[in-house]
């Protein structure tokens, strides 16, 4: 009976999963609270794999959150790809006449960006990624390829934050349930990138999964909000630049659209279900 149901939950395992991420995570909505449990992908990531692998599964996985010898372009790509591709589209969004966002961030507590984003490891990456690139993105791809493996992730993960959406100080909140696809297409979009990322550095889960997803947190919140330290300390509403969110999001679209064709819709993944490092 253990023999049968062991193998009926590593055939299952990615459905397995994303059940255990929705009720840890979304634990405190539906019994009438308003939090999020944003460790709950990283929780039923490590519960997954300890049950369909064991112990080898877990140094397997702590091997990847501590593979930081990628080389230097890769670090680069990590912590600036997604921010250039805002930098791009904020640049579209001026030559059509809609001027600037306010950059209050980088103009005002500039000095505070190394600070910050160790900070927001915390309450973002560390709580997802040993469950969506960790656990979920090698198997999937091994199965179905990496574009689809990243569709199939990049669904779940949007939806996954789904209750944020009721969260009227939320950042999802103002984003609203109307513009829920373009947000899904966004963390489509994003989990493309990061199978990229992640299968160039050889698997790395700290650089292309850990390191990518925060530095993508990071420039939405610095390039495309009013955001700074002072007025999140002092219960400011954040204010999302929408036009400039939903243009990101189209040129995100072509990005990884000639990022795919580029490599040949492989993102870095070799036919013996192995990353190559570049």
């Amino acid at each position: 009976m253990k023999s049968s149901i062991l193998a009926l939950l590593k055939q299952h395992a990615f459905i397995v999963f994303v059940v255990l991420a929705v009720l840890i995570s979304w634990l405190p909505w539906y019994t009438t609270g308003t939090g999020f449990l944003v460790f709950g992908p990283s929780i039923a990531g490590v519960i997954v794999i300890i049950m369909t692998s064991g112990k080898d599964g877990l140094r397997d996985m702590g091997q990847r959150a501590l593979r930081w010898r990628v080389g230097f372009r890769w670090w680069a790509v990590a912590l600036f790809f997604t921010g250039l591709i805002l930098l791009f589209s904020i640049a579209i969004n001026a030559l059509l006449g809609y001027g600037f966002p306010s950059f209050a961030f980088l103009r005002q507590e500039w000095y505070l960006m190394p600070l910050v984003f160790l900070i927001t490891i915390i309450g973002g990456p560390l709580g997802e990624e040993f469950g969506w690139r960790g656990f979920a993105l090698p198997n999937l791809q091994r199965k179905w390829g990496p574009i689809v493996a990243s569709i199939i992730i990049g669904i779940v993960w949007a939806l996954w934050h789904l209750p944020l959406f009721f969260q009227p100080e939320s950042i999802h909140a103002q984003i609203g349930l109307e513009l829920l696809p373009v947000y899904v297409v966004g963390e489509i979009t994003l989990s493309i990138i990061i199978t990229w990322v992640y299968n160039k550095t050889g698997s790395s889960l700290l650089v292309g999964g850990i390191i990518l997803h925060n530095a993508d947190n990071f420039w939405a919140t610095a390039l495309l909000t009013n955001d700074t330290v002072t007025t999140v300390q002092s219960g400011v509403q954040s204010q999302l630049d929408m036009q400039l969110y939903i243009l990101s999001t189209v040129v995100g679209v072509f990005v990884v659209l000639i990022l795919a064709v580029a490599t040949k819709w492989q993102l870095g993944f070799s036919e013996e279900g192995k990353a190559k490092v570049a």
